[in-house]
Formats: C-alpha cells, sequence, structure tokens
C-alpha cells in the first residue's frame, strides 16, 4: 500500500514538471538516465563502450551545456555539459565535429549514450561516437552554475572539477606580463604554490584583449597534454566576460615606497566563536588610493597538520595557499596618512558575538572566510590564526600579485616558538621578514626568512585563551623618515562586551606618528 501511494505521490511530482512515464518499480525497472557522476566513475583507464548493462539498465544523460561555440575557445567540434545531482556537479565533454555549432551554453539536452564509447582524447574524458539525432534539445537560455574553487582544490581532485565550470578567484598571472600583452597562448594563474594553465585560442573571441597581472578567471576545466605528453590541467575561458576583478600589469612608476602601511594590532581568539571574527588592525604613513595603488594582506598558520607541506616549513612562503596563507586584496577604498584601517572576517564586531558592532569603522576587505576562499589563494577556513601552539603571522604587501619571492612591507609573528613548520635551513624555504623594527634581511650575512639569523623576534600568545584579547602594537613611527624612532611592544589588551573603537585607537600604547 506504501508503495502505490509513493508512486502516486511521484507522478503527481512528474506531472507537475510536465511528463508521467509509468516505471513498474514493483519489478525494479530502473532509471533510463544515468547520471554525468556515475558515468564518468565507470570509466577506468581503457575506451569504455557504454551500454545498457554496464550503466545498470540506463542509456541516457542529461545536462546544460557550457560551452560557447561563438567565442571560438572551445575545442573544434566538442560539447561540454554540466549535471547537478544529489548535491554533486559533474561535466563530460562529447565530441559532435560540424553539428557542435548547433548547441550553446544554456541549453538543456538528453542524450542517447548506449552503444557510444567513453574515452580520453587529448587528456580530456570524452564521449565518442554520438550523431546529432541522438540529441534532444529540452529547453534553452537555462542558468548555468559556477563553481568557486581554488586551485588548490582543483589539483586536490581533478575528476571533481573537470569539465565543469569554474571561477578562480583573484589568481595571479604568471610569467607576468607586461602591458599590451594579450590573451592569446598559454599562462599560468598561480594560487599560492599551485597554478593551472590559462589558455586562449589565437582565434578565440577575447585573444586580443589585455592581459591582466591578476584577475578572477572563470572557465572549462581540461585535461590536457602538455608538450612531454604529461596530463595538464588548463582553464579555458568561454569570453570576456569570464574574466573579473581585473588588476593591471604594474606600473613601474607608481609604487608605495618603504612602510606605507604598519602593523598595529590585531585579534586571533575572540570571545566564544572565532570564524569570521578575527581582524587585524593597520595604521596608513601616507594617503593611499588603493583602486590606483592596491596592496595585500595575508595570513599564516602552521600546525604541524597544516597543508600544504605538512610538518614543513612553506614551500612557497606568504604565497603557499592551501591551509597555510590566506590572501585579502585591498582594491577598493582610500585612507588617509594617520587613519587606522582594517582588514578581516565579515561580522565586523569587536570581540566576536554579542559584542559591539564595528562595521562603521574604516574596513578596507572583509571576507567571510569560514565558507569563502580567500582572494587567489588560501582555503575556506573555521580560522586564519592560531590560539596556541606553532606561530601564526600577518602581514602586508604592497600590490596584489605576491609570489614566493616578494617581501612583505610589513609583517609580524606571534605564539610558540617552534621552527620546524616556520623555516627551513635545508631548503631555504619560509616566511620572508620585511624591513622593519624587529626584522631585518640583512645580519651579518642574508637573513631572509623568520627564524633565521636575528630575526626570532616572536609575540608570545594571548591568554588565558577565549578571553577575548585584543594585541596591540604601540610605538612610534617617523612617516617621513620612514622609521621607527620607537619600537613596537605589545600590550594584551581585554575587551568586554561593551567595548568601542576608541579603546584600540587612542591611548599611550597604540602606535602613532611623527612628521
Amino acid at each position: 500500500m506504501k508503495t502505490r501511494f509513493f508512486y502516486i505521490a511521484l507522478c503527481l511530482i512528474a506531472l507537475a514538471m510536465g511528463s508521467c512515464k509509468k516505471h513498474d518499480f514493483a519489478n525494479g525497472e530502473l532509471s533510463p538516465i544515468i547520471s554525468v557522476g556515475d558515468l564518468r566513475t565507470l570509466f577506468k583507464g581503457a575506451d569504455l563502450t557504454l551500454s545498457k548493462d554496464k550503466m545498470l539498465g540506463a542509456y541516457q544523460i542529461t545536462g546544460t551545456v557550457i560551452s560557447r561555440p561563438d567565442s571560438g575557445n572551445v575545442p573544434q567540434g566538442v560539447v561540454v555539459m554540466q549535471n547537478y545531482r544529489r548535491g554533486q556537479l559533474r561535466g563530460i565533454s562529447f565530441s559532435l565535429g560540424a553539428a557542435a555549432d548547433s548547441y550553446h551554453s544554456g541549453d538543456s539536452l538528453l542524450i542517447n549514450v548506449e552503444g557510444t564509447v567513453l574515452k580520453r582524447v587529448n587528456g580530456s574524458l570524452q564521449i565518442t561516437g554520438l550523431t546529432d539525432a541522438s540529441i534532444k534539445k529540452i529547453s534553452s537560455n537555462n542558468a548555468v552554475k559556477v563553481q568557486s574553487v581554488s586551485s588548490y582544490s582543483i589539483k586536490t581532485n581533478p575528476d571533481q572539477f573537470e569539465n565543469t565550470l569554474v571561477q578562480v578567484k583573484t589568481a595571479t598571472v604568471s610569467p607576468a606580463p607586461k602591458f599590451g600583452e594579450t590573451f592569446a597562448g598559454d599562462r599560468f594563474l598561480v594560487n599560492g604554490a599551485d597554478s593551472i594553465l590559462l589558455h586562449t585560442e589565437a582565434t578565440a573571441s577575447f585573444a586580443s584583449a589585455k592581459l591582466p597581472a591578476s584577475a578572477t578567471v572563470a572557465g572549462i576545466l581540461f585535461v590536457g597534454k602538455n608538450s612531454a605528453g604529461e596530463s595538464q590541467l588548463q582553464i579555458w575561458p568561454r569570453g570576456i566576460s569570464d574574466i573579473s576583478d581585473i588588476t593591471a600589469p604594474p606600473d613601474p612608476n607608481a609604487t608605495l615606497g618603504k612602510s606605507p602601511v604598519v602593523i598595529t594590532g590585531y585579534i586571533n581568539d575572540t570571545k566564544g566563536a572565532d570564524g569570521n571574527y578575527e581582524y587585524f588592525q593597520f595604521l596608513a604613513t601616507r594617503t593611499i588610493d588603493f583602486s590606483k595603488t592596491p596592496m595585500a594582506v595575508i595570513t599564516c598558520t602552521n600546525a604541524g597538520t597544516a597543508a600544504p607541506n605538512a610538518g614543513d616549513a612553506p614551500g612557497a612562503g606568504w604565497a603557499t595557499g592551501g591551509g597555510r596563507t590566506y590572501k585579502f586584496n585591498l582594491t577598493t577604498g582610500i585612507v588617509n596618512k594617520g587613519d587606522f584601517f582594517y582588514v578581516g572576517g565579515s561580522n565586523k564586531k569587536i570581540n566576536g558575538p554579542n559584542t559591539t558592532d564595528i562595521s562603521t569603522a574604516k574596513w578596507i576587505r572583509a571576507i567571510p572566510y569560514v565558507t569563502t576562499d580567500g582572494d587567489g589563494f588560501g582555503g575556506a577556513s573555521a580560522g586564519l590564526l592560531p590560539n596556541s601552539g606553532n606561530a601564526g603571522g600577518v602581514a602586508i604587501f604592497d600590490g596584489t600579485n605576491v609570489v614566493e619571492t616578494s617581501v612583505p612591507v610589513d609583517a609580524i609573528l606571534f605564539g610558540g616558538t617552534g621552527v620546524t613548520t616556520i623555516y627551513n635551513a635545508t631548503t631555504n624555504k619560509g616566511y620572508r621578514v620585511p624591513e622593519s623594527d624587529h626584522y631585518s634581511a640583512l645580519g651579518a650575512s642574508a637573513q631572509p626568512f623568520f627564524y633565521q639569523g636575528t630575526n626570532t623576534y616572536v609575540i608570545p600568545h594571548s591568554t588565558p585563551a577565549d578571553a577575548g584579547i585584543f594585541v596591540k602594537l604601540g610605538g612610534q613611527f617617523d612617516a617621513t623618515g620612514k622609521k621607527w624612532i620607537t619600537p613596537r611592544k605589545f600590550t594584551f589588551y581585554t575587551f568586554k562586551a561593551t567595548s568601542v573603537l576608541s579603546e584600540i585607537e587612542a591611548g599611550t600604547d597604540i602606535t602613532s606618528l611623527i612628521n
């Protein structure tokens, strides 16, 4: 009886969608449709002829086209579609020859794949042997889902993202383009220690557009082959509209100079939950329009299990990404000389939940980092900075194109004094130091990293835990001479739920400017 009512309910739902085909549930008749994700799992490396037996009685797939033949940036004769089922988005490509031009992004298709062959063509998983007659177009102009993902996540599980529409946020283009260089050809999109090839056909509609130094790039993820015949992950944008958050190549005549900003405080352990509540305070030593001269803030955490490079120094320093470093790009807003400004979590409370709202402060960048990847690199995280154990840190850079060799204009390190996950003397990898009150790359010999030479200053962890302590960094800085008159000292300031912003922007224990 329950089975009968269940079947009636299914039909009512199907009727609301326009059709109801009766299946013999009592006799175990299976759906004629197999999900794209399940289809992909059938492939084990060798060419596979698709049959009902192999697909458990199914012979059709369905999905939404994501390729744009009119853009000129898709493999010739290939259509790519993706399918969302059971909370998973998976994609597949298929070869149609000249008929591929008939299918456009947003087309919903039902495809009979029985008798076709699933194989890798030039590295990409593809259905071959289809004809136009095997395809039924259900509708057009449907919404297309885009997955925002880091290159670290893609490289960790490429099968999950192959032949889907992905978006890599604020990636650095490498090699760094010069003014006037265009998209045509191959470049790399760098996210921390990871990179993915950016491919643009010479005949693409946007091939002659100016190539940015960094951008958020969407496109179809293909698995291709490099010149050595090895598999290579490639993003093929579908048009110039897939490129956003553009930062032009840096103008060598526009620089912020030495110490345009100094770090003056942070809170890493708010009262209660930390997620989206951590933030960092900075002081501008000159006027900055971030839309013209952008900067980047990067945090680091170094627990022994933090990856990549778990248990070791970061392979790409501040630009390592993943679970090690997280980047905020500062590309909008203006600060004047002497202004305090803030970067951090999106909740904008002075000390965690149920405390004073400080959203009216001068916030330059805030990200809901619990659910959102960083600007270019860094995975979503419940907390960006450690509350105990190995050291964490905050750094700020001139520009947003941060790579392993980039030197911060200011940086601080706090917490434990374990060296292993901070600096590796054998591989010469670690976090680079600024020229500041406590650190210098020049000592008795070259010492560009934290915990190298004399660069051993570390602010201790604040205690007790979960007390809601803001770490003030107070000193005196000569804004004209660009030097510290009095080096910064730390003060552990315990907030109350009713604390206000003036408590960390005034007083004798904050950093002040002269000249």
